[in-house]
């Protein structure tokens, strides 16, 4: 017969032996880990009949993605800084530019993006026409002093005159800014990455791995899925870098720069995290270079938690359900620039 000391012992090592299984249970627990998702994150998907309907807008604005004749000096195109091979941004030119002074913010990605609500990295800019708009006249983008300038350029190209009449039949001067922006729009819309987590989310359980899903249950238990929300797990609101702890980097002040509100000190849009593992270096001022050594800043920084490495790591993991495969055939570059 057991003695009362020896059956407590016993019953305590039971309970802690049901305690883990039921843990262990839950950090695999695919259901459960859709239901918290399901509320704040929108599945994304290719959009065939758009792209069927589109086929002229899209094609021009293919070209116009890839011509130097956009920038002031004809020296860079959109995707000298977005290049759609690296997942719509460009790492090592960025950091080489902004080793030069050419510019003080890291490039994000451009795949998935005509869903957002809010762009540049203080969120500043609210619409994709107007943020396109801003990159042909930002310094630190195309640099264009005289817009007339650049439609002048594009006439002087017979096969842009037959391209944009094909794609704006009812303009009455098919080249033109607004259409130039529009083509652009076309184009950048068909640019989405649908990923293992958009099947996840629709009911598939075998989309995640069992250490994926775990890690999902991570990133909800640090709460990140607050503020990185809808389609984009990201990129839907502002918010302070350094809630908790002071962001040691303060030469760019963010959202500060578009209203001049000392409240808005600080305040940056929301990164999307859709194919994050594969678009470092990561935050505006380009601070980390490891997705998990990001995940360790943002919990203490914003959380004001110590998120261990292993903790980081699960993260990791699961982020990269969220990596889409690149589209091969819809961002070829036209065979010829045209002449």
């Amino acid at each position: 017969m057991y003695s009362n000391k020896a059956f407590t012992f016993l019953f305590f090592v039971i309970c802690l032996s049901f305690q883990a299984i039921s843990q262990s249970n839950l950090n695999e627990n695919p259901q459960s880990l859709r239901e918290i998702l399901m509320p704040y994150f929108v599945p994304v998907e290719q959009d065939s009949q758009y792209l069927n309907d589109s086929k002229k807008k899209i094609d021009l604005g293919r070209h116009l993605y890839f011509d130097k004749r956009l920038s002031s000096n004809s020296t860079i195109s959109c995707n000298s800084c977005h290049d759609l091979k690296k997942n719509g941004t460009n790492g090592t030119f960025f950091l080489k530019e902004k080793d030069k002074g050419n510019t003080f913010r890291d490039v994000p990605t451009i795949y998935n993006v005509a869903t957002l609500s809010m762009y540049n990295a203080d969120g500043g800019i609210t619409s994709l026409n107007k943020k396109l708009k801003q990159s042909l006249i930002n310094v630190y983008e195309m640099n264009v002093n005289d817009e007339s300038a650049i439609v002048k350029r594009l006439e002087e190209v017979s096969d842009y005159n037959i391209l944009f009449e094909s794609a704006f039949p009812e303009s009455d001067k098919a080249i033109s800014v607004d259409n130039i922006v529009d083509a652009l729009k076309a184009f950048i819309k068909g640019l989405t990455t649908p990923a293992p987590i958009d099947l996840f989310i629709k009911g598939n359980d075998n989309a995640l791995s069992k250490e994926e899903i775990e890690g999902g249950h991570v990133f909800n238990s640090k709460s990140c899925y607050s503020c990185h929300t809808g389609s984009n797990f990201g990129g839907q609101m502002i918010q302070k870098l350094g809630i908790a702890e002071e962001w040691p980097n303060k030469k760019d002040l963010g959202y500060y720069r578009v209203k001049k509100i000392s409240a808005y000190k600080m305040f940056f849009r929301v990164a999307p995290l859709r194919n994050v593992e594969k678009t470092a270096p990561y935050f505006h001022d380009a601070s980390a270079r490891e997705l998990w050594s990001a995940v360790k800043l943002m919990g203490r920084h914003e959380r004001g938690l110590e998120i261990n490495k292993e903790e980081a790591l699960k993260i990791q993991l699961f982020l990269s359900t969220l990596s889409g495969e690149i589209p091969e055939d819809y961002i070829k570059e036209p065979k010829y620039l045209l002449n």
